[in-house]
């Protein structure tokens, strides 16, 4: 009976998980809404994960299991998941977090309330030791989540509690593969034009610090993704027509702050001073008290 049910495709991207991906998979073959399966793409790990993976769950029929010829980063990763799966909806989880057991449930109830509704829905991420909602906010089920809201205050999204038609995300053309850093909130801002996200409420997923290599630590990896997210957003004219001067600011300096901050933490004195030297006369960033000591400090680290 659950075949008449939409269907749903919760896609894992994994880079050196194991053992904290099978516990990931789990969540999902957990899940209360039946019609729910599990894509893994993997990476193209060096810890052997896609061979014991492929050990474990041969047979379980709602696991499908791929691997990238080589390194390629989450965001094709994703998109690569999408491409392998024929369900109505789609959602994602990261490799070392948990999806709440009715995750997919929740907000398919508002899913399936709202049919013709062809953007973000999404739950709340919740503390992984308390299990507290972790949104901003309070907001009432079927509520929206506007572009200017999403901008003032990103936290109502996370990349694991959301689910879109499966459809909506090709039209956006997926997440952009050349970002590796905040490539994220660039595909919620390209999904945030043409529509606002609407709240399912309740429970969705558990973020865990498994390591400390979460993307906003990567310190290496911002730098060297340098301002690509910020050429992605000046690139989109969509995007860019529908922003104030004072959203599109906003987005450019938090991005040259997060680089900043990286160069200034892996002790790149010389790099730290040219960039913010650049980013002040570029008007990209204005110089307050932190930046300031933190050029001064720079010349002794």
């Amino acid at each position: 009976m659950h075949d008449l049910q939409p269907s749903v495709a919760i896609i894992i991207p994994c880079f050196n998980r194991w053992p904290y991906v099978v516990e990931a998979i789990d969540s999902v073959l957990e899940q209360t809404w039946p019609n729910t399966r599990c894509i893994i793409v993997d990476d193209a790990s060096t810890d052997d994960s896609y061979p014991r993976l492929r050990e474990r769950y041969s047979g379980v029929p709602r696991v499908a299991i791929h691997q990238l010829e080589n390194n390629q980063g989450q965001s094709a990763a994703r998109n690569r998941g999408v491409e392998l799966s024929d369900a109505d909806y789609i959602g994602f989880l990261d490799s070392d977090d948990l999806l709440v057991v009715t995750a997919v449930e929740n907000r398919m109830r508002l899913a399936l309330e709202h049919p013709a509704f062809e953007g973000i829905i999404f739950s709340d991420k919740i503390a992984e030791t308390t299990g507290a909602s972790l949104l901003p906010g309070k907001k009432v089920v079927g509520a929206e989540l506007p572009l200017s809201e999403f901008i003032e205050n990103g936290n109502w999204l996370h990349t694991n509690s959301f689910l879109i038609k499966r459809s909506t995300f090709n039209k956006l053309k997926g997440f952009n593969e050349h970002l590796r850093k905040k490539e994220d909130i660039e595909f919620f801002l390209r999904a945030l034009v043409d529509q606002p996200a609407r709240y399912a409420g309740g429970s969705c997923c558990m973020v865990r610090s498994m390591d400390s290599q979460r993307a906003r630590h990567d310190h290496p990896r911002i730098i060297e993704q340098g301002e690509r997210f910020i050429a992605a957003i000046q690139a989109n004219a969509a995007l860019t027509e529908v922003l104030t001067h004072a959203q599109l600011t906003r987005l450019v300096e938090d991005d040259t702050k997060s680089i900043l901050q990286s160069l200034y933490r892996l002790k790149r004195g010389q790099q730290f001073r040219h960039t913010l030297r650049d980013a002040i006369r570029q008007r990209k960033v204005q110089l307050n008290p932190r930046l300031a000591k933190r050029y001064l400090l720079s010349f002794f680290n």
